[in-house]
């Protein structure tokens, strides 16, 4: 059971207008969703991104999402989420595309597939995206998988018990794909969480064997971060053509729009690709 509480503040004092418990982390979670829908509907220029960054509920998304972008550019059939929400991205997609000016990405054209839990999430993203191709569902799809650009957010992943076993079979059966993680340095561990959800944290030595099993793709690592008994990365996956196609292109945004800072910085462009996941 969760709870929202909505009033206001006089006088530095909080007035309660309404108090509501039951099952509602969707609503919780579709207040945010529904923001970034509007602000990637209302502004588009580069002038605007700093605003956007500012307002929207999570600006990592910017950085993940110029990531996928790029992938979708070399693999442009299907793209796959796994914890879809909104699908609030096609609309980001376009965001970017017209910061970075990507030239022969019909976003029309691709099929966008995907899976939530949420019977909210999966009603309103197939209402609002109604012009585009999508397949969606509660339950991973594993035909709609294959030879897709993959995209999970870290939380959506740790939510997962079994995520590993998850994450073998979306690598083996996407084609490319991106994620970020926290690995415990040690042995697993599960936390909970106060909207009543647990994070399950696999150990950064199976996670290592599961990179070592699939040698059928490559692996970049980024934004390495080590916390007390985390490691945190960042990662872009793929065959490896793609993969030289991805640094290629990545190398040429780097390049054309470096000198404009709020690009550089809120896209992550300085960012450094490492082939290997090193702790020490």
């Amino acid at each position: 059971m969760n709870y929202l509480e909505f009033g206001s503040i006089i006088n530095n004092k909080k007035k309660n207008y309404e108090f509501k418990k039951g099952k509602l982390y969707d609503d919780y979670m579709l207040t945010r969703y529904f923001n970034d829908i509007y602000l990637f509907s209302r502004y588009k220029n580069q002038k605007d991104i700093k605003k956007i960054s500012r307002l929207m509920h999570d600006k990592k998304d910017l950085k993940f999402n110029f990531i996928n972008m790029v992938l979708i550019s070399i693999n442009k059939k299907k793209f796959y989420e796994f914890g879809f929400t909104l699908l609030e991205k096609i609309l980001l997609f376009k965001l970017i595309g017209n910061l970075f000016n990507f030239n022969g990405v019909s976003l029309k054209k691709i099929k966008y597939c995907g899976n939530d839990i949420s019977k909210k999430f999966l009603f309103f993203s197939n209402n609002f995206f109604k012009e585009y191709k999508l397949s969606l569902s509660k339950k991973l799809n594993i035909k709609d998988l294959k030879n897709s650009v993959f995209f999970a957010k870290g939380v959506s992943i740790l939510y997962e018990k079994n995520n590993l076993d998850l994450l073998n079979s979306v690598i083996k059966k996407s084609n490319c794909g991106s994620f970020d993680l926290s690995l415990t340095i040690n042995k697993k561990s599960v936390k909970q969480l106060e909207t009543g959800y647990k994070l399950y944290y696999p150990s950064y030595k199976n996670f290592m064997k599961l990179v070592k099993i699939n040698k059928s793709k490559v692996f970049l690592f980024k934004n390495i971060k080590i916390k007390r008994n985390l490691v945190y990365f960042e990662t872009v996956y793929g065959e490896k053509n793609i993969i030289n196609k991805f640094i290629e292109k990545f190398n040429f945004y780097k390049k054309k729009y470096n000198k404009v800072k709020a690009l550089a910085i809120l896209f992550n462009l300085n960012t450094k690709f490492y082939y290997k996941l090193k702790i020490s």
